[in-house]
């Protein structure tokens, strides 16, 4: 199967980043993981993904935010997609119109956010969206 492209699973939760890695691998793209923020940024400064799948919570309730930001702050990163995994979706839905009460990609340094559990088949459909998307700019 060809490489679709590299990802970046950032989660403290081993069984969401096992599962992860074989739903992302068994579709073609290489896998990386990093257990939190920290690691995280040690394994940027060696590899270059495609895209991040991050955990909002882990060492702290808001070390996904703090680390999405960062790297949307840094030159190197600020084009990297980042998918970030939530198991506190009801939290912030919106009432009005638009899926969240933030607009993402403006108050929300991601792209989209998932709810755990994940739904294999939308969060593969997202993923290949937004790579096909940063293809073509």
């Amino acid at each position: 199967m060809d490489n679709k492209g590299l990802i970046l699973v950032v989660d403290d939760d081993p069984d969401i980043v096992a599962t992860s890695r074989i739903i992302l691998e068994s579709n073609g793209y290489e896998v990386q993981t990093a257990a939190n923020g920290k690691d995280a940024v040690s394994l940027l400064s060696r590899i270059k993904p495609d895209l991040v799948l991050l955990d909002v919570m882990m060492t702290s309730d808001t070390e996904g935010f703090d680390l999405a930001f960062k790297l949307k702050e840094d030159p190197e990163f600020k084009d990297l997609p980042i998918i970030m995994l939530t198991s506190f979706l009801d939290k912030v839905r919106a009432e009005g119109p638009g899926p969240f009460e933030f607009i993402l990609g403006e108050t929300w340094p991601v792209e989209w956010l998932f709810e755990k559990p994940l739904d294999t088949k939308k969060l593969l459909a997202r993923i290949e969206a937004i790579l096909k998307a940063k293809k073509e700019t």
